[in-house]
């Protein structure tokens, strides 16, 4: 079975909560891309998923979504009141999505 790829965006505690589902059932995931400003949290990252592209690694979600889609799905998992952009411009780039709640603060 292939795994599905990702793209993480927001790497704080929700999105390592989510990652670490992923590192726990590698056999199924692999994270092929980051969008995190904090470097600690990318490094954290990429102790678990080594294997990520220097070049899939932005600190903006602007920056990592300026590109055509490389991976199945987008986790987003930025704080609340940021997730509609990343949303928005994930579905239009054609990723299936997996949406930390809200999707607005309003």
């Amino acid at each position: 079975m292939k795994k599905l790829t990702a793209i993480v965006i927001g790497a704080g505690g929700r999105g390592m909560g989510y990652t670490k589902i992923m590192h726990d059932m590698e056999d199924k995931f692999e994270l092929v891309g980051i969008a995190e400003p904090v470097p600690e949290r990318v490094e954290f990252e990429l102790s678990h998923f080594p294997n990520v592209p220097k070049e899939n690694i932005y600190d903006t979600w602007e920056k990592i979504l300026d590109r055509p889609k490389f991976a199945d799905f987008a986790l987003i998992a930025t704080q609340d009141q940021m997730h509609i952009g990343p949303a928005l411009k994930a579905i239009e780039l054609g990723y299936d999505i997996l949406l930390e709640k809200p999707i607005a603060p309003t």
